[in-house]
């Protein structure tokens, strides 16, 4: 009857969750040990463009201006007047086609241009293309449990890799600078582009004014060519979990916390762009830059669990994360990455211990 009596006591003492799990079990496994394999879905990107050359002043006629199609720069004269009082004239000019040249008895004009791409097809907003996925180790602390819940902690970090891609852009806007120099009747002959001027005149060599009239607008334009934008990005990430445990074979759970990041990037471009105008021969343009990153955000997630056996279960898992847009800094081509747009889709496996 006594030892009847210790066992009721005993019985009723006991947390009302035991049923589910007594974290106060010394053999009940509290750590769990987990790897996924997450791949991020529509995650965007964009490109943005600056003028891939520095035209140089509007005005004056002793400065050096170069162009996406030629130059007009200061030759071994400091452009003295090709005439006796006349305007500013230099030998030290290029260009790259003859539709740039327009050749008139007494008079004439070479055009040079500057394009920097600024809209349409060009600077939409991008999805990532998933290649291959990362992956991810986490730790997880069962800390309080009670009959069909249970809380967590959970520290992880995760290796991704982003990726966008894009071939060509024909509905693209630029915007358009155009020079335009006298050529005071010098002929500049069909066939010689693409042209090269020498700083120091040569007999024979052409001189022409040095003095621009500049116009500036937006025009349509096509873009062949690639243009491409990495991302690798280690994250790290801390928070609670908590769980809902309808039976011991699944579980399902959700997550948030602080999450935090360093990444690598890359972009590269070879491209032509061919703007809708008659003097204006297609322009290539072609770099390459890297940039580096840290920021700082939020996570959320939802993971459903399955027990294999005592000590494995499988997952998969839904992530989002929130954080500002992260921006790659280039001389003429830069890019603008936000991964809150996104989804981690995962599946692994974890062990407990």
């Amino acid at each position: 009857m006594k030892n009847a009596s210790l066992l009721l006591a005993g019985a009723c003492a006991l947390p009302v969750f035991a049923a589910a799990q007594n974290l106060a079990d010394p053999v009940v496994s509290r750590h769990h040990f987990g790897v996924s394999l997450p791949v991020w879905l529509n995650a965007k990107a964009k490109f943005t463009t600056t003028r891939a050359t520095n035209p140089g002043p509007a005005a004056g006629g002793t400065a050096a201006r170069v162009y996406d199609d030629g130059y007009n720069r200061v030759d071994s004269t400091g452009n003295t007047p090709a005439v006796l009082g006349g305007p500013p004239s230099t030998s030290f000019f290029g260009y790259a086609n003859d539709l740039q040249v327009v050749n008139a008895v007494g008079a004439g004009t070479l055009s040079l241009h500057a394009v920097q791409l600024n809209g349409g097809d060009y600077t939409r907003n991008l999805s990532n293309k998933p290649q291959f996925p990362g992956v991810d180790f986490f730790y997880r602390y069962d800390w309080q449990a009670g009959e069909k819940w249970r809380v967590n902690w959970e520290l992880g970090a995760a290796y991704n890799y982003f990726n966008w891609e894009q071939n060509g852009a024909p509905g693209s806007t630029v915007n358009l600078l155009a020079d335009v120099f006298a050529l005071s009747g010098v002929t500049l002959f069909p066939g010689a582009a693409p042209y090269n001027g020498p700083f120091t005149a040569l007999p024979g060599s052409p001189v022409i004014g040095s003095t621009p009239v500049r116009t500036e607008g937006t025009a349509p334009a096509a873009v062949t060519g690639v243009r491409k934008l990495e991302l690798h990005a280690l994250q790290f990430r801390v928070g609670p979990t908590l769980d809902w445990v309808p039976n011991d074979k699944w579980t399902v759970g959700v997550q948030g916390g602080l999450a935090l990041g360093v990444g690598w990037s890359q972009l590269a471009f070879a491209e032509q762009i061919t703007v809708t105008a008659a003097n204006i021969a297609p322009i290539n343009q072609s770099g390459r830059t890297d940039d580096v990153h840290a920021w700082a955000g939020w996570f959320s997630a939802l993971r459903i669990d399955r027990r294999l056996n005592e000590r494995w279960d499988a997952h998969v898992e839904v992530r989002h994360l929130w954080q500002e847009t992260l921006r790659h800094n280039g001389p003429t081509r830069s890019g603008e990455i936000n991964l809150s747009d996104g989804l981690g889709l995962g599946m692994g496996v974890s062990y407990r211990f």
